[in-house]
């Protein structure tokens, strides 16, 4: 990966991000980790009908987590929340993409 895109992922998780904690969902050691959120929708089908809601999203850095698993806990200032989702959607995979429940 390129020094400058580093720098500014780190940048932005450091300016940007809160801490938080990671538990493996068949237990493990916790992982200490930094977030970002983002805004998103969740679509819903139920058959011809849909519906969308606001969607809770957070980012964190493989570097810091290298793997996440559906089911897993996120602890984030008092508040716990587990995956429903979780995927490397950009193409050098250097962030988790997380739908929390």
């Amino acid at each position: 990966m390129p020094i400058p895109f580093q720098r500014t992922l780190d940048s932005v998780f450091r300016r940007h991000g809160v801490d938080a904690v990671y538990t493996p969902p068949r237990g493990g050691a916790p992982v200490p980790c930094r977030l970002t959120f983002a805004r998103g929708d969740k679509e819903w089908r139920f058959r011809e009908a849909g519906a969308s809601t606001p969607a809770r999203i957070a980012e964190a850095r493989v570097s810091e987590v290298p793997l996440m698993e559906e089911e897993g806990v996120l602890a984030i200032g008092g508040q716990t929340y587990v995956i429903g989702n979780a995927t490397q959607p950009d193409a050098d995979r250097l962030l988790w993409r997380l739908e929390l429940q």
